[in-house]
């Protein structure tokens, strides 16, 4: 008699992921104290496992352990996206072929999930995907399965530590949520971590104890949720990448900027941005919302005592995904909120009210209209993707800005653009 296929969710995690990434175009970072930092060089958002015995935590600001980093030689690198987002592509589209389904979490997480009769199969078929992805791409991975996304986060968390990589968590799930304190639960922050605390509710497996209508009163449906998913009932589905309804893209700027120039050329560079990515989902945006953000230590003999952020919206004509014609309204949207005297530390774009580019109606009241610029927008985006970001860009983003943000400690890797291409001389 055959038994009846039992679904599992799998949670594939690389392991620290951007120093993973960093140590693929430099083996000599093997073994040694590796942190990354997050833009304009601000905190912590990555550690080798030897920079963590050091005692360096997610979040730390640069300029508070800058002197320890120097002192015990931790090599420290500014966050290299372009990398980190290429080899996340890689390692997701082998995890895509491997699997039934697949939820990507986050740049260095998916979800999949797997009918199997036998948890031995499932075991070494998650162990050959980690053999994979070793070979084919460079990057170690935790792989934890269980019966809930929850669950399955703790077992990733046990595959990290076991030495195989790989752990199904099925069995001795008592012993196991014993031994994880309440606030280490997916999903569990400070404020819900007071809350247990005060009903003496220290660990996962007291947590997961509990009567879940007490718990819905306590921390309502979502911690009801979590409860019936450390107890192995699914609550959590697996969610299928929805077409975005608005597309952001801005940054902080590496130093002050109070030249209308200056913003221009940092806001046509996040247009740019914004409407490659709202091309490569298909869509079209009928209005586009621009913003300023003031440094909080603007200082003059009469100081600014105004919002700190302005913003305006503007709608088109017609629903459009055109670069130029995009740069040129939120050019004027610009000109509507620039002061002049005023210090800015910040702009960005917001690209609205998406649609899909097949329901966009031709606008026949629109003169002389340009029947090339979605192949000009469409070769150009190409060049981009196959040659490296900007290989092709606007002139309106200008020539090496000096508002871009600090990175003065970024790698040359580069899985994607030709510049930073190893030279091997015979």
């Amino acid at each position: 008699m055959s038994s009846t296929p039992y679904k599992h969710v799998v949670l594939v995690d690389c392991d620290n992921f951007y120093v993973s990434c960093e140590r693929l175009f430099n083996p000599s970072l093997n073994k040694r104290a590796v942190i990354v930092l997050s833009n304009n060089d601000g905190c912590v958002v990555a550690r080798s496992q030897e920079a963590k015995m050091l005692g360096i935590k997610m979040g730390d600001p640069f300029f508070q352990i800058k002197q320890l980093c120097e002192r015990l030689k931790v090599l420290v690198y500014s966050s290299n996206y372009s990398l980190y987002g290429d080899i996340s592509q890689r390692i997701m589209h082998i995890l895509g072929t491997m699997a039934e389904e697949i939820e990507i979490y986050s740049i260095d997480e998916a979800f999949l999930t797997f009918s199997s009769k036998s948890p031995e199969d499932l075991l070494n078929h998650c162990t050959e995907i980690r053999r994979i992805i070793k070979k084919w791409v460079g990057i170690s991975v935790s792989i934890g399965i269980a019966s809930t996304k929850t669950l399955a986060k703790v077992a990733t968390s046990i595959a990290k530590k076991n030495g195989h990589g790989v752990a199904l968590l099925n069995s001795d799930i008592e012993n196991v949520l014993k031994k994880i304190p309440v606030e280490d639960v997916w999903g569990i922050g400070s404020s819900t971590k007071v809350k247990l605390h005060a009903r003496s509710i220290t660990t996962a497996w007291e947590f997961q104890k509990q009567d879940p209508s007490s718990i819905r009163k306590l921390l309502g449906v979502v911690g009801e949720r979590m409860l019936w998913e450390l107890k192995g009932r699914s609550c959590l589905p697996m969610e299928q990448v929805a077409a975005k309804k608005s597309i952001a893209s801005s940054r902080s700027f590496g130093k002050v900027v109070t030249e209308l120039t200056e913003l221009a050329e940092a806001l046509s560079t996040y247009v740019n941005t914004a409407c490659a990515k709202l091309r490569q989902q298909g869509s079209s945006a009928q209005a586009i919302c621009v913003y300023l953000e003031l440094a909080i230590d603007y200082q003059s003999n009469e100081p600014y005592t105004g919002p700190r952020q302005h913003s305006t919206v503007m709608s088109f004509n017609s629903p459009t995904n055109d670069t130029p014609q995009i740069i040129t309204a939120s050019k004027s949207c610009l000109t509507y909120l620039y002061r002049e005297g005023l210090r800015y530390k910040k702009c960005g774009v917001i690209l609205l009210d998406l649609i899909p580019e097949s329901q966009v109606s031709p606008d026949l009241f629109l003169k002389n209209p340009d029947k090339n610029r979605q192949t000009v927008a469409k070769v150009f985006d190409n060049l981009n993707k196959r040659f490296g970001k900007n290989t092709l860009f606007y002139g309106a983003m200008g020539v090496n800005p000096k508002w871009k943000m600090r990175s003065q400690k970024r790698s040359d890797g580069n899985s994607s653009s030709w510049d930073n291409m190893p030279i091997v001389k015979s």
